[in-house]
């Protein structure tokens, strides 16, 4: 569950704090279940940039991931597409 006018996030029954730019990748991506988001249209919806910083992308998918996925190994809800960007699915799969 995501609070976007408090800045924090419930998963799992715990309480979490993002930042602006994590909520705004989070309720992108729940806006959009189970649809291939690329790094462009990320970077571009988030922080209003055609170009996109694969790296600068990337620590902010590895936060969210440590937040929502309750066990290291493969990824439950946010899913990388090599070479294209990453799909959130909703029920976790």
């Amino acid at each position: 569950m995501l609070d976007i006018d408090n800045y924090s996030l419930q998963n799992d029954g715990k309480s979490f704090s993002v930042t602006p730019v994590e909520c705004q990748l989070l309720e992108m991506f729940m806006q959009n279940p189970d649809r291939v988001l690329t790094k462009r249209e990320i970077y571009k919806q988030v922080w209003n940039h055609e170009n996109f910083d694969d790296n600068n992308l990337s620590v902010f998918i590895s936060k969210l991931r440590s937040i929502l996925e309750p066990t290291e190994g493969s990824p439950h809800y946010l899913h990388s597409i090599r070479g294209i960007g990453y799909r959130f699915s909703g029920d976790g799969q």
